[in-house]
């Protein structure tokens, strides 16, 4: 770990905000939710409506901006309302049951009646050290669920074998499990430090129309992030292409049929809240979510490792003829999505 990357570190833990909070539990959702979708999956990411594709947006011309249509949501509460620390919104959910629990106590136990299987799972931890990041386990039912940095959101892609059903009790158990130390010299394991807290939190999912989206922000949006690889431009890596929003019409879905390579990752990037829906011969792989105007990264895995063909039933060869379809929903600003094909720097 370099100094830029323990400066990070550092300004991720600095403050146990709501805002911070739900920063921090978007960049951890997009690693989380990658992990998940390749165990199991039982649902999509979003509510996936069937939209008619028309229409080829521009590849090559930077999108404008459509600061005139907005969707019309439920109203945003002011301030925003926490409980337990936990925004009572956040990543597409409200926040049905938290609790927190001072060190040297490891363990949380929350008992939920959920109304969905659609859950959310927030995690913190605050106060150990502005260099000690701490570990956990969740489970549910006695029944390992995921592990990890404590910081984080989580979705489970499926609730096979653990007893978990609508209208049923169900226990969810948080425990601290270790702790590593982050700082210039790098990272490693160290003890568990007796001061701190630590708190989980349960969200259900609920229907884009009734989230409480944050006002959208006056003047003219910020430019999309390229979202290319670390050194690389369309110049330099030929094999990364990027398929962005019509300029006159956000929410047009693209259409595009063409000869397959093999890639490393999707990476997505909006100005607005909605969704963003990825299909390969019309199979749908992800979908990109965004929940304010921060213009957050989301991101998933390629094909290059056969994930694809176990987990969507597509086997992809590289020359092969392939359509991809891009359908936005509820977007109403620029959008972008960056194919990352195996090799792709240097024209590999």
């Amino acid at each position: 770990m370099n100094l830029t990357d323990l400066k990070q570190v550092l300004d991720e833990r600095s403050d146990g905000s709501a805002e911070h909070v739900m920063h921090h539990a978007r960049l951890q959702g997009v690693r989380t939710r990658v992990v998940a979708r390749r165990r199991r999956r039982i649902a999509t990411w979003a509510t996936c409506a069937v939209v008619a594709l028309a229409g080829i947006a521009a590849a090559a011309v930077v999108p404008g901006l459509r600061a005139d249509v907005t969707p019309t949501p439920a109203d945003t509460p002011s301030p925003v309302r926490t409980i337990e620390g936990f925004p009572e919104y956040a990543n597409g959910a409200r926040v049905v049951a938290a609790k927190s629990a001072a060190l040297p106590e490891r363990r949380i136990e929350l008992t939920i009646v959920p109304s969905t299987l659609d859950l959310v799972f927030f995690s913190r931890c605050d106060g150990s050290g502005a260099t000690i990041q701490l570990q956990k386990k969740l489970s549910v039912n006695g029944h390992d669920l995921l592990s990890g940095s404590c910081h984080g959101t989580s979705r489970p892609a499926g609730w096979d074998g653990l007893d978990v059903a609508v209208g049923r009790p169900a226990t969810f158990v948080m425990t601290i499990t270790g702790a590593q130390r982050f700082d210039e010299t790098g990272d490693a394991q160290v003890s568990i430090p007796d001061t701190g807290s630590f708190g989980l939190a349960i969200g259900e999912r609920i229907p884009f129309e009734q989230y409480p989206l944050p006002p959208r922000p006056s003047g003219t949006l910020g430019p999309l992030d390229q979202g290319l690889p670390a050194g690389c431009t369309e110049a330099l890596c030929p094999g990364t292409l990027i398929i962005r929003s019509d300029p006159a019409d956000p929410a047009r879905p693209v259409r595009r049929t063409l000869p397959w390579k093999t890639l490393d990752s999707i990476d997505m990037v909006a100005q607005t809240p909605g969704l963003l829906h990825f299909r390969v011969n019309g199979v749908e792989v992800t979908t990109g979510e965004w929940w304010d105007y921060a213009m957050g990264g989301y991101g998933m895995y390629g094909d290059k490792d056969g994930g694809w063909k176990r987990e969507f039933g597509l086997d992809l060869r590289p020359g092969d003829p392939a359509t991809i379809e891009i359908v936005p929903e509820h977007l109403t600003g620029a959008w972008q999505v960056v194919l990352s094909s195996d090799g792709a720097r240097e024209g590999k």
